[in-house]
């Protein structure tokens, strides 16, 4: 029997500035627009017990920010098209469709330009499609807590702690997930940077709930306002996708 895995809309969920999953606390100046765009998200699940298989396709899952104040800007989250295709046993079946929609503000409480270091809360709510077959059709929702700091050379850090109300796996009632991620980025010369990143999950639903992912990636910044970013990690614990690759933009207008 396959190993049950994260929904795929959860990879999507929370969607980073320069990083795959963690959030940094910085807001966008008031009456500029940042859209951050996972182009292309590939998941890939491989059962060792049986010759069955899980991919997830994700295209334009994105966050369109909004600047209102120098601390606080307002987000909607969508994900454009998902597929999630399962093969068992030599038989193969697919889904596909508009993925869920999120709605999230950010908060920036508190800052040290000194330290160059900054953090902020962002409480966020996630709206089910209604697509056959994608998603859990339950609202769902959470606060993340993010942090970063300045390393000094061109170097940056940043960690975010967040916790997340979801749905269950018997989708008889609600569990808690609590979740924490991290990240280095050093620019490296020209427009090109570079970055690891390590996430860890644990749910209260059962005690085999632990997934985790390592990994890094490259950046480019064309210009001060368009960045692409490509990112691969790899799944840790038995319910995390065995590898992710995504191809990222970030475009400030």
């Amino acid at each position: 029997m396959m190993k049950q895995f994260l929904p795929f809309g959860w990879l999507l969920l929370a969607l980073p500035l320069r990083a795959q999953v963690t959030e940094t606390p910085q807001t966008i100046e008031p009456g500029k627009f940042l859209l951050r765009m996972d182009a292309i998200t590939v998941g890939v699940n491989r059962d060792n017990t049986g010759p069955n298989k899980f991919t997830a396709l994700g295209l334009a899952s994105s966050i369109l920010s909004i600047g209102m104040t120098q601390n606080v800007d307002v987000q909607v989250g969508a994900q454009f098209f998902v597929r999630q295709t399962y093969q068992y046993r030599g038989a193969s079946s697919s889904r596909s469709g508009w993925g869920d929609t999120s709605f999230r503000t950010k908060w920036t409480f508190w800052r040290d330009p000194a330290a160059g270091m900054a953090a902020a809360v962002i409480p966020f709510v996630k709206l089910p499609s209604k697509t056959t077959g994608i998603g859990n059709n339950h609202v769902e929702g959470g606060v993340i807590v993010p942090w970063s700091r300045s390393l000094g050379s061109d170097a940056e850090a940043g960690a975010m702690a967040e916790w997340d109300l979801v749905r269950n796996d018997a989708n008889n009632g609600y569990d808690s997930r609590w979740y924490a991620s991290g990240f280095v980025r050093q620019h490296i010369a020209g427009g090109f940077g570079a970055y690891a990143e390590a996430t860890l999950a644990v749910s209260s639903g059962s005690s085999s709930s632990f997934a985790g992912t390592v990994g890094g990636g490259a950046t480019f910044d064309f210009s001060k306002t368009f960045q692409v970013d490509y990112n691969i990690s790899r799944g840790l614990g038995g319910r995390a996708t065995d590898w992710n690759n995504v191809l990222r933009v970030r475009w400030t207008f």
